[in-house]
């Protein structure tokens, strides 16, 4: 849930209405939150906040409707500071599916968050951004989840372009993740091996890239290429994700990229990636075209699937 003025005033009428006990059931505790004194409270649609306090168990509906400590902490006066926390307290338990992207590195990025949404949040200022940094350090979970979503949904893009020009592809990464690419695709006697890779306006034309996958390219030189499929800032809430959330789709040669890593030495040694940014240059237009038809589920989702997917490559190689 958004911590919009009217969500977040909701939320405390429903606290308020359960601070001194708790209520018999829902219908009750709805009306003693609309009977909070205030006309703003009588009209306020107080079920979308009640189901979200539910949802995420602030409150315990075990007989009576009693809050939890969390939620009974912000109860008592709608001053700003006890609205600031529970604009916190939203951001932390429901996090925009823009915050890992919008607010990195200690600042936000502003032109990432959707019109409306932005909208609904600028009562928060001039504490907003302090909130959504503060949100984005505690979403790491979250921040996994949709880079792998991203990273999937420009494998199936990338997946389906190659399938519709006629050729021959295999998704290999979905058989495993030793193969150091993730598609390979014949057309006629040209095996073309795919690293796919996935971004947004704001993380476009960089990337990170694995050692097994730097081994197979030196391995398999022309034949093993990156493609970068970029996406809309608008894509991150989009769900279904069609072709109109693709900016662009590029290509980097094998050869830039051996000339990109340096040799192991005391200055350069690999972790479990390293972080590459070519020249912009160094990037060429990908042939490809993405089905018109194409209709992917929200990154969210396929960063859930991503996750399975992995669990499951890991328990069958144990």
């Amino acid at each position: 849930m958004l911590p919009a003025h009217g969500s977040v005033t909701s939320i405390f009428h429903l606290a308020n209405a359960i601070r001194h006990g708790g209520q018999p059931g829902i219908a009750s505790w709805l009306r003693a939150a609309r009977e909070r004194s205030s006309f703003l409270a009588a009209a306020i649609d107080h079920q979308p906040a009640a189901d979200f306090l539910l949802r995420a168990a602030l409150v315990s509906s075990d007989g009576n409707i009693s809050p939890s400590p969390r939620l009974r902490a912000v109860s008592e006066r709608a001053d700003r500071a006890t609205l600031l926390a529970i604009a916190s307290l939203l951001l932390e338990i429901e996090p925009p599916p823009w915050l890992p992207i919008a607010a990195v590195d200690g600042h936000v990025h502003y032109e990432l968050i959707p019109t409306a949404d932005l909208t609904s949040l600028d009562w928060l200022r001039p504490d907003l951004e302090q909130l959504l940094l503060n949100a984005a350090i505690a979403d790491s979970t979250h921040t996994d989840t949709l880079a792998l979503g991203i990273g999937r949904a420009a494998e199936l893009a990338v997946f389906a372009a190659l399938t519709q020009s006629g050729g021959s592809a295999i998704h290999v990464s979905e058989i495993s993740d030793r193969f150091g690419y993730d598609i390979e695709s014949r057309d006629g006697g040209e095996i073309r091996r795919w690293e796919v890779k996935g971004c947004t306006e704001r993380t476009g034309g960089t990337f990170h890239l694995s050692r097994n996958e730097f081994e197979k390219c030196r391995i398999y030189t022309s034949e093993w290429t990156v493609i970068q499929v970029e996406f809309s800032g608008d894509s991150l809430m989009a769900n279904p994700v069609t072709p109109a959330h693709v900016r662009r789709i590029r290509e980097l040669p094998s050869a830039e990229i051996l000339t990109l890593v340096p040799a192991d030495s005391d200055q350069f040694y690999w972790e479990s990636s390293a972080r590459i940014t070519p020249m912009p240059q160094a990037w060429i237009s990908a042939g490809v075209t993405l089905p018109p038809d194409l209709r992917l589920p929200s990154f969210t989702s396929l960063g859930r699937q991503a996750l399975e997917m992995r669990h499951e490559m890991r328990q069958t190689t144990k």
